[in-house]
């Protein structure tokens, strides 16, 4: 473990690490930094006096093992998540209760179920494009993520709530009450004791709920009206079915009223985790092609391949054949060395006493007292299990065991694995394949850092792992690209 005092802990080193990093950077990319010290790939630190002591795991054996012995989730990532959702969801749920929602919503993420919900997504993706190229008009510099954001809120909301939000025209008000939410909930990743704890964050959160309650109520009565000889294809449609004829099996009494009331943080979670994760990912995958001219041309190689030569006919394609969309194999690679150089979130679990972990050089770690945290961005950082680990190579997702690339069996965890994995990745992933193929022949999307900082001159640091799109705090727990990701537009036709 880093050096331990008496009276101050591990904060001297977390003070030091921090000293020399941007003052918005993740506390991901602190541990980060950390764990570089430690060849072992597991280390303690305590986090006193915000936090109890963490055990950070960075090897594919070890995130193995954690994944195997299903420990909770502790209560730091318990009430900030609750707080956004209304309640307990997917996120925080347990045992029975979890199983029984997670059963509930499979079906309407099921990948055979949801490439059939892909031509809502183009869509909001051709709004999106839309939006593009009055940036391209224009010529300035912004921050693009103030429109991937509302392109991926929109896209969520298309295909649980086959609603149209307009969110990327103009401001929804269920968008913006949780992005309030969001902006307001304390997710303890600040060291600010005055943002922690010194607010009207109250009363601030108490509006929000009322306005997501009436509005996500409102679209579940929707749902229910919906003739059965004109099912809708929307997720929640799909669980609404699913409830009610549980319900009927079992006799049960509960109402509407009682599954409204239980389904809104389901609903919210599906908003509150993917909005930034895949937004992010999309933002990170435009980057890195930016300073990749072979692999930008490869990917577009790909897409004139399978899509047509004529970018502005490729909704209509995927509208006609969504299956097209499963033959894109260089672009689900981009996509996946994307989400390995820039992971956006972790997995952290509540130790126990029957609880430790084998490391690869056999010392036994307890887990007993202690917050098990997989840190997602150190373990596809981790130079002992990948080649070249540095390196943007999306060829290694299209390589044999036999190659040297291949990567290690579970040292990929951008959406953890088996039955707590991420619900929404296949959502995640055919979102970025669409979204990638209808503007990556249309526009290009560069980074404008330089230009950003000359008006924005900083005092500190402002690179991370070299990167001056590090990931960044922005509330909410997230890891988004520093500044929005401030860039210029071009239109290539």
């Amino acid at each position: 473990m880093p050096e331990f005092k008496l009276l101050a802990g591990h904060f001297g080193t977390l003070k030091k690490t921090i000293q020399g990093m941007p003052s918005d950077a993740t506390l991901h990319s602190i541990m980060l930094k950390i764990s570089k010290q430690f060849q072992s790939g597991i280390f303690y630190i305590n986090m006193w006096p915000f936090s109890g002591t963490w055990m950070i795991v960075s090897t594919p054996s070890a995130a193995t093992q954690i994944q195997k012995l299903n420990l909770t989730k502790p209560a730091i990532l318990r009430q900030p998540p609750e707080t956004v959702t209304g309640g307990p969801s997917m996120m925080t749920m347990h045992g029975e209760t979890w199983k029984k929602w997670r059963a509930l919503f499979n079906p309407g993420f099921n990948p055979a179920y949801i490439i059939g919900l892909a031509p809502n997504i183009t869509d909001e993706v051709a709004t999106f494009c839309a939006q593009l190229r009055k940036k391209a008009q224009q010529g300035e510099v912004f921050p693009l993520e103030s429109l991937t954001t509302r392109l991926t809120v929109n896209s969520i909301c298309s295909v649980v709530l086959d609603t149209q939000l307009h969110h990327q025209i103009k401001d929804y008000p269920l968008a913006t009450a949780l992005q309030r939410q969001i902006n307001w909930t304390s997710f303890g990743t600040t060291f600010n004791p005055l943002k922690r704890y010194f607010t009207i964050r109250p009363l601030v959160l108490w509006y929000n709920n009322k306005v997501m309650d009436r509005i996500i109520g409102g679209e579940v009565d929707r749902a229910y009206r919906t003739p059965p000889d004109h099912p809708s294809k929307s997720v929640i449609s799909l669980a609404l079915r699913e409830y009610l004829q549980e319900q009927a099996s079992s006799n049960s009494t509960r109402s509407l009223a009682e599954f409204k009331r239980l389904v809104a943080p389901q609903l919210r979670v599906f908003l509150f985790a993917g909005r930034n994760t895949t937004s992010s990912t999309l933002i990170y995958t435009y980057y890195l092609l930016a300073q990749h001219p072979d692999i930008l041309a490869k990917i577009r190689a790909e897409h004139e391949d399978v899509l047509g030569v004529n970018p502005e006919e490729v909704q209509g394609r995927i509208k006609e054949d969504a299956q097209l969309l499963n033959k894109l194999p260089y672009t689900t690679a981009v996509i996946k060395e994307t989400l390995r150089l820039f992971p956006p979130s972790a997995s952290m679990r509540e130790g126990r006493p029957d609880a430790e972990i084998i490391g690869e050089n056999g010392q036994r770690y307890p887990t007993v007292g202690c917050n098990v945290w997989t840190l997602t961005v150190a373990l596809h950082h981790n130079s002992d299990h990948w080649n070249q680990v540095e390196s943007f190579t999306p060829e290694r997702w299209l390589v044999g065991p036999e190659d040297p690339l291949y990567p290690v069996k579970g040292a990929w965890r951008a959406f953890e694995f088996g039955p707590r994995s991420c619900i929404g990745q296949t959502l995640a992933m055919l979102e970025l394949r669409i979204a990638l193929a209808m503007t990556i022949r249309q526009f290009d999307i560069t980074p404008a850092y330089d230009e950003w900082d000359s008006i924005h001159p900083a005092t500190t640091s402002k690179e991370v792992n070299g990167h001056r799109a590090y990931q960044a705090e922005r509330g909410a727990g997230g890891a988004h690209p520093a500044d929005g990701f401030p860039c210029r537009v071009k239109e290539r036709f």
